[in-house]
Formats: structure tokens, sequence, C-alpha cells
């Protein structure tokens, strides 16, 4: 993947993850949000990684 489409998925992640935390509430935890809100965290960090080391080959 190229620098533009990490930035696409990172945005498109970020939409997603803020849906979910309308519907998780600070008492309300279904196992399949958890789920998907640990996958999401998950390749948002590999996303930066891959953009860091992007920009650094830049530089």
């Amino acid at each position: 993947m190229n620098l533009e489409e990490l930035l696409g998925r990172k945005r498109v992640l970020e939409i997603e993850k803020e849906a979910i935390k309308k519907y998780m509430g600070p008492y309300e935890h279904d196992k399949n949000l958890d789920e998907e809100w640990k996958r999401i965290n998950k390749e948002l960090e590999e996303i930066e990684k891959k953009i860091e080391g992007l920009k650094a080959k830049e530089n």
C-alpha cells in the first residue's frame, strides 16, 4: 500500500471506531464490539507504523 491508500484506510477505521464508540457505553460491553474494537486498534497501530516508515523513506 502506498501512503495515500494507508491514510484512506486509516480514516475508514477511525470512522468505524467512532461508530462503535457510540454503541459502547460505559456499562454496555458487547463481546463482538469489544473484539472489533481490538481489531481496529491493532490495524490502526500497524498502519501508523507503515505510514511512519514511508515518511522516513521520503526524507
